[in-house]
Protein backbone atom coordinates (compact mmCIF):
# COMPACT_ATOMS: atom_id res chain seq x y z
CA UNK A 1 0.00 0.00 0.00
CA UNK A 2 3.18 2.37 0.77
CA UNK A 3 4.83 1.54 -2.24
CA UNK A 4 1.27 2.72 -4.15
CA UNK A 5 1.11 5.78 -2.51
CA UNK A 6 4.22 6.45 -3.05
CA UNK A 7 3.87 6.12 -7.22
CA UNK A 8 0.67 7.52 -6.93
CA UNK A 9 2.56 11.15 -4.95
CA UNK A 10 5.85 10.32 -7.90
CA UNK A 11 3.12 10.70 -10.72
CA UNK A 12 1.04 13.42 -9.46
CA UNK A 13 4.38 15.96 -8.65
CA UNK A 14 5.39 14.93 -12.58
CA UNK A 15 2.04 16.29 -13.66
CA UNK A 16 2.23 18.82 -11.68
CA UNK A 17 5.68 19.52 -12.56
CA UNK A 18 5.04 19.13 -16.39
CA UNK A 19 1.86 19.91 -17.08
CA UNK A 20 1.54 23.27 -15.83
CA UNK A 21 4.16 25.16 -18.27
CA UNK A 22 3.48 22.12 -21.11
CA UNK A 23 1.93 25.02 -23.51
CA UNK A 24 4.62 27.78 -22.58
CA UNK A 25 7.42 28.70 -24.91
CA UNK A 26 9.66 30.32 -22.89
CA UNK A 27 12.22 27.52 -23.88
CA UNK A 28 12.63 28.42 -27.31
CA UNK A 29 14.29 31.98 -25.85
CA UNK A 30 17.87 31.80 -25.50
CA UNK A 31 19.18 34.13 -23.56
CA UNK A 32 21.23 36.22 -26.26
CA UNK A 33 17.37 36.60 -27.13
CA UNK A 34 16.36 37.53 -24.18
CA UNK A 35 18.96 39.43 -23.47
CA UNK A 36 18.59 41.25 -26.49
CA UNK A 37 14.53 42.02 -26.15
CA UNK A 38 15.17 43.11 -22.54
CA UNK A 39 18.13 45.56 -23.42
CA UNK A 40 15.85 46.98 -26.52
CA UNK A 41 13.09 47.23 -24.05
CA UNK A 42 14.48 49.12 -21.52
CA UNK A 43 15.63 51.57 -24.31
CA UNK A 44 12.67 52.01 -24.93
CA UNK A 45 11.55 53.00 -21.69
CA UNK A 46 14.00 55.31 -20.80
CA UNK A 47 13.73 57.10 -23.42
CA UNK A 48 9.66 57.39 -23.06
CA UNK A 49 11.04 59.29 -19.48
CA UNK A 50 10.51 55.87 -17.54
CA UNK A 51 13.23 55.82 -14.44
CA UNK A 52 15.09 52.51 -14.43
CA UNK A 53 13.61 50.26 -11.32
CA UNK A 54 9.91 51.01 -13.08
CA UNK A 55 11.35 50.25 -16.65
CA UNK A 56 13.05 47.07 -15.80
CA UNK A 57 10.11 46.00 -14.11
CA UNK A 58 7.74 46.53 -16.28
CA UNK A 59 10.33 45.05 -18.81
CA UNK A 60 11.01 42.18 -16.94
CA UNK A 61 6.98 41.36 -16.69
CA UNK A 62 7.14 42.03 -20.28
CA UNK A 63 9.38 39.22 -21.44
CA UNK A 64 8.15 36.83 -19.13
CA UNK A 65 4.46 37.49 -20.26
CA UNK A 66 5.70 37.79 -23.77
CA UNK A 67 8.27 34.33 -23.89
CA UNK A 68 5.81 31.90 -21.96
CA UNK A 69 2.93 32.81 -25.23
CA UNK A 70 5.43 33.62 -28.28
CA UNK A 71 8.40 32.43 -29.84
CA UNK A 72 11.04 35.01 -30.59
CA UNK A 73 10.45 34.72 -34.09
CA UNK A 74 6.42 34.90 -33.03
CA UNK A 75 6.84 38.02 -30.46
CA UNK A 76 8.60 39.76 -33.73
CA UNK A 77 5.64 39.60 -35.39
CA UNK A 78 3.05 40.61 -32.63
CA UNK A 79 0.92 43.31 -33.21
CA UNK A 80 0.21 46.31 -31.46
CA UNK A 81 -3.25 44.72 -29.64
CA UNK A 82 -1.12 41.62 -28.87
CA UNK A 83 1.34 43.56 -26.82
CA UNK A 84 -1.19 45.70 -25.22
CA UNK A 85 -3.24 42.97 -24.13
CA UNK A 86 0.63 41.87 -22.67
CA UNK A 87 0.99 45.35 -20.77
CA UNK A 88 -2.53 45.07 -19.27
CA UNK A 89 -1.21 41.72 -17.81
CA UNK A 90 1.89 43.58 -16.07
CA UNK A 91 -0.23 46.21 -14.94
CA UNK A 92 2.34 49.22 -16.10
CA UNK A 93 0.86 52.70 -14.59
CA UNK A 94 2.24 55.24 -17.17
Amino acid sequence: MKVIRSFTFFIALTMITYGCNSHSKANTWSEQQKDKWTTECLELMKANGTNDKAAKAFCDCMLEKTSDKYTPEEAAKMTLEEERKIWENCDYQW
